[in-house]
């Protein structure tokens, strides 16, 4: 999960059907029953929003940053949850109702990350996991359950626009093992542990991928890290400079936001940084 701008709010979510939308939800459950179900959630599915949410993220899943467009459409994901929220294994409405249609509280995300599927899970038998709708929180007691209550939450679980995902995940590299391409929380944090669990970030799939892209940045820093050195000693030589520079451009390609795993890539990349410009140079 990378950080990312929150995108202007589309044109759809401003128009007099996605309000009369809103209204209509909370006049419902104003007078719920405790067990209809509301069905008129639809204006979160409009294409610009779809369209919006591509572009900011990239096209990339906000929770793993995995690419979904070559296998699958991407799923309009509600960070808190519409109908209704899993509790301790248990599916208890009505959710987070008022949130619906409400743009920072909609994400695109990937089948894996959103949907309960069986996953391969390191140190543990196959288990279903996805986010589907969980939304841990550090206290039960604080669950908001009315417009503007949320604010009170101390939600377990990060957000691309909220938080600052690097403070909270970091990625295992250069170990030369199957460990590689692991994600783990930084300094104990528990919004990192939680994201992890939630939306299983360390299945299988998953950490062979990100393995895989891993073993490719290196092999580009390291011969980064060597014209680096042959333009060093060489200092008057032009041809040795442009090759550290075109190579330096390449790796580039790696931490740009619409790359896979670009914070991954970044923390390696920071990691390389006295290699690639010196230990009093800055990028």
């Amino acid at each position: 999960m990378r950080r990312v701008r929150r995108p202007p709010i589309p044109e759809s979510l401003k128009q007099k059907k996605a309000l009369a939308e809103r209204q209509a939800a909370l006049d419902f459950y104003a007078n719920w029953d405790g067990k209809a179900k509301f069905d008129g959630f639809a204006a979160y599915k409009a294409p610009d929003i779809r369209a919006a949410l591509e572009q900011a993220f990239g096209g990339k899943c906000a929770y793993c940053e995995t690419f979904y467009a070559a296998t699958q459409p991407v799923a309009i994901e509600h960070y808190r949850p519409k109908g209704e929220v899993t509790i301790s294994g248990s599916r208890v409405p009505p959710g987070y109702y008022w949130l619906a249609s409400e743009w920072t509280n909609l994400l695109p995300s990937c089948t894996d990350c959103n949907s309960p599927r069986r996953q391969d899970l390191p140190g543990e038998d196959a288990v279903t996991s996805g986010k589907a709708n969980a939304f841990p929180l550090a206290s039960e007691g604080s669950r908001a359950t009315a417009p503007g209550t949320e604010k009170g939450e101390r939600r377990l679980l990060l957000h691309p626009y909220l938080d600052f995902p690097e403070k909270h995940l970091e990625f295992v590299w250069g170990t030369g093992t199957v460990d590689d391409g692991w994600v783990r929380p930084r300094n104990g944090s528990a919004k990192g542990a939680t994201t992890i669990k939630v939306c299983a970030l360390q299945r299988r799939g998953l950490r062979a991928a990100r393995r895989d892209r891993l073993l490719d940045l290196i092999a580009h820093l390291e011969s980064v890290v060597e014209a680096r050195g042959n333009a060093s000693r060489h200092p008057d030589d032009p041809a040795l400079l442009e090759q550290f520079e075109r190579r330096l451009a390449e790796v580039a390609r790696f931490v740009a936001d619409e790359a896979p795993y670009s914070a991954m890539c970044r923390q390696v990349v920071i990691s390389y940084h006295d290699s690639l410009f010196g230990a009093n140079e800055t990028p």
